[in-house]
């Protein structure tokens, strides 16, 4: 197709090729055509993209209306076709591609997105999150060395890209070398300290290594961080419970009774200890005003059957207990070691658990 139309007493041209240069000068250059003709500069080139700019400037703004949705195999087949190499964009940039393979990857189109960054990173060697995330694609397709090797190239580059060095972690934790595992989630901790999750993840690999001294010191370390993280408390306390410490372990315990759970992750565990020390009014008065402001109720309300039986409040439990069987059962199932462990025989057959 090609249409031409008079303007300002120029002749300007419209063809299916119009689209893709407006697509180049977006993706490569953030639409800026000085930059895009240092590199477009022959003849062919400059003619459209001096044709282009005419167009912008006396007609309409050229945007993304004019080509989208940008289609991978559509801007290869035209690369292929002007002779366009990676070694010609030097004066361009990598986001606009590096964003384009994030659009292809939540479709699931992971070759696509492949070849995408492959290309990036031949424009811009340097480029560090392109091999960051060109590496977590190919772990994902199962080539566990390309995507390694990627990854580690990122880290090489920027330091600071600290999702490498998880990924990686989470590579040799997954293949059973928990050394190595611990050695790059150390990294990642090192520059991004507040990283809660990965404390944890190094504190279970140094236990899988039954290395309890130093899977209770980096839980140490996390609570210097975040001093109420109660799941931390937790792990810690069965760890010493595991290097014979139950000294420790009662001490840690202690901390627990006193904290106020705010992560709703631990409050199941806090209740928990709670009820350990037999402190089923505390669970109450703490649990029952968190009902009214969270969607996850049923699940609060799951923690309150034991201390209501405790407390004789027989009817709440048994109101809470047929409505969590009724709407979460295989929840109520799972919780019924709490029951087994708290509740005497005669109490769970007041409430009708069985």
């Amino acid at each position: 197709m090609k249409v031409e139309m008079m303007v300002k007493d120029k002749i300007v041209t419209i063809t299916d090729e119009s689209p893709l240069y407006i697509m180049l000068r977006d993706l490569f250059y953030g639409g800026d055509w000085y930059n895009m003709k240092k590199d477009f500069n022959s003849k062919e080139f400059l003619n459209e993209i001096e044709n282009l700019e005419f167009i912008e400037k006396n007609i309409t703004i050229l945007n993304d209306s004019f080509y989208s949705p940008i289609i991978w195999s559509e801007l290869v087949s035209f690369f292929n076709e002007k002779n366009i190499t990676p070694e010609l964009f030097q004066h361009a940039t990598v986001d606009g591609l590096y964003e384009l393979s994030i659009e292809y990857a939540d479709k699931d189109l992971l070759g696509d997105a492949k070849n995408i960054l492959e290309f990036a990173i031949k424009v811009d060697k340097n480029f560090a999150p392109a091999y960051d995330f060109l590496g977590s694609i190919h772990i994902e397709l199962g080539n566990i060395e390309e995507g390694i090797k990627f990854l580690n190239r990122a880290v090489e580059i920027d330091p600071w890209l600290v999702q490498s060095y998880s990924t990686l972690g989470e590579v040799y934790y997954n293949q059973g070398d928990y050394e190595k595992a611990i050695s790059y989630w150390l990294k990642e901790i090192e520059y991004s300290p507040n990283d809660i999750f990965t404390y944890f993840m190094i504190a279970d690999a140094y236990t899988r290594m039954k290395n309890y001294e130093k899977a209770a010191n980096i839980l140490n370390k996390l609570l210097e961080i975040d001093n109420n993280n109660i799941i931390a408390m937790y792990e810690l306390s069965q760890i010493y419970r595991e290097m014979g410490k139950t000294k420790e372990a009662e001490t840690v315990e202690k901390e627990i009774l006193n904290a106020k759970p705010i992560d709703p992750n631990g409050i199941e565990i806090w209740a928990k200890i709670k009820m350990k020390y037999n402190k089923y009014d505390e669970i109450v008065e703490v649990i029952e005003p968190m009902i009214d402001n969270t969607v996850d109720s049923l699940h609060l309300k799951a923690l309150l059957v034991v201390p209501y039986i405790k407390l004789g409040k027989i009817e709440e439990a048994r109101k809470y207990y047929e409505e969590l069987k009724q709407n979460d059962f295989w929840y109520l199932f799972g919780k019924k070691e709490i029951f087994d462990k708290y509740l005497t025989k005669k109490e769970k057959e007041l409430c009708g658990i069985f």
